[in-house]
């Protein structure tokens, strides 16, 4: 079992759509899909120099281009490797698209996303869809403890789970903020449907998770 990526660059903001049918033209045989770019053979030899072909990261060894880098990860190394990628695409301002979780991230230099997901094992995840918090609410514990969805404005919503976020054993902590200290509420709950509810009726707009709770106040 392997993890695939794929990095290219891009002048503007694209869709994962637009990503996903990129990549269909590409492995069609469309080699003018994606365009050459110095910055992608920059990032190659940076990605390679941390992780050699010739060691156990790699299903497939990863071969040098000046348009696209097709990644294939051994499975055992795929948070670690997922991570580096994501952060050197970022730093040489390149996209980043994960076709198993049709996942962008990071967009096109100078994008800035509505909403970023944290977790405590990373890697962010920009504008996440609301299946991606599901699947992430269910991978949290003793290790993976939290999870936080920013919004651009600085407003945020967060989910922690176990004595590790100051609950419970079994219990989930929700958290939410709007603007500072001083509005920073906290509540408690035993149903995961709940934080995930937190978590996505926050990206869609809704004030309902307001109202299901009785939240406390956590400034002093």
């Amino acid at each position: 079992m392997s993890f695939d990526l794929h990095v290219w660059h891009e002048p503007e903001p694209i869709t994962p759509a637009i990503a996903e049918t990129k990549l269909r033209r590409w492995h069609e045989g469309d080699a003018e899909v994606f365009r050459p770019h110095p910055a992608v053979p920059e990032m190659f030899a940076a990605l390679v120099e941390r992780f050699p072909p010739s060691s156990d990261v790699w299903s497939v060894v990863p071969t040098p281009s000046d348009a696209v880098l097709s990644l294939t990860v051994a499975w055992p190394r795929a948070g670690e490797v997922g991570a580096a990628v994501v952060a050197l695409a970022r730093e040489y301002g390149l996209v980043c698209y994960e076709p198993q979780s049709h996942l962008l991230n990071p967009n096109a230099a100078g994008h800035a996303p509505g909403f970023v997901l944290t977790s405590a094992v990373g890697p962010d995840i920009a504008d996440p869809t609301p299946d991606r918090i599901e699947r992430m609410v269910s991978r949290i514990g003793p290790d993976n403890y939290f999870l936080i969805l920013e919004r651009a404005d600085g407003w945020f919503v967060q989910v922690g789970y176990g004595p590790a976020a100051g609950a419970e054993p079994g219990r989930y902590a929700l958290e939410y903020r709007e603007g500072g200290p001083e509005r920073h509420f906290r509540t408690e709950t035993a149903d995961r449907a709940e934080a995930v509810r937190l978590l996505t009726e926050f990206l869609a707009g809704a004030q309902s998770w307001k109202l299901r709770h009785a939240w406390r106040p956590l400034a002093g």
